[in-house]
């Protein structure tokens, strides 16, 4: 065979197994399910309005109420997923694919420990009030 045909015919087959790897990255990256769970997911410290939702999710998970510094998972204006900042396990969603966003909670947990350290920053802002919880 010709060798300049054999480099174009090599050079064709490799085009058309990149064209085809990109076209399968593609219709996997529509059809993933992560991607669709994270649409809209909010990961953020604890707003007194949350006080409820929490509840709700320490019912649901059959997990007590956390009273200290706590960060939300958000999804669709509805809490899924609270991460208490005293090591305490995350509350979830039981009826929800959640896993995902408990890693996120993790991680935003971690960075914020990490920004804590390097600057002395107290969690203070990020605690649920005592008082509200009893009742």
């Amino acid at each position: 065979m010709n060798p300049f045909l054999s480099k174009e015919v090599a050079n064709e087959h490799i085009r058309d197994l990149r064209e085809a790897a990109r076209g399968a990255r593609v219709r996997a990256e529509e059809q993933s399910p992560t991607r669709e769970r994270f649409d809209h997911l909010s990961v953020r410290p604890f707003a007194e309005r949350d006080i409820d939702a929490i509840r709700d999710l320490a019912a649901l998970d059959s997990k007590p109420v956390p009273t200290g510094g706590v960060l939300v998972a958000e999804q669709a204006g509805k809490l899924i997923a609270a991460l208490p900042l005293d090591g305490s396990e995350a509350l979830a969603d039981p009826f929800k694919p959640t896993t995902d966003a408990i890693a996120l909670l993790r991680l935003r947990a971690r960075q914020l420990q990490r920004e804590k350290s390097a600057h002395g920053i107290a969690w203070t802002r990020f605690h649920m009030p005592r008082g509200r919880l009893a009742a």
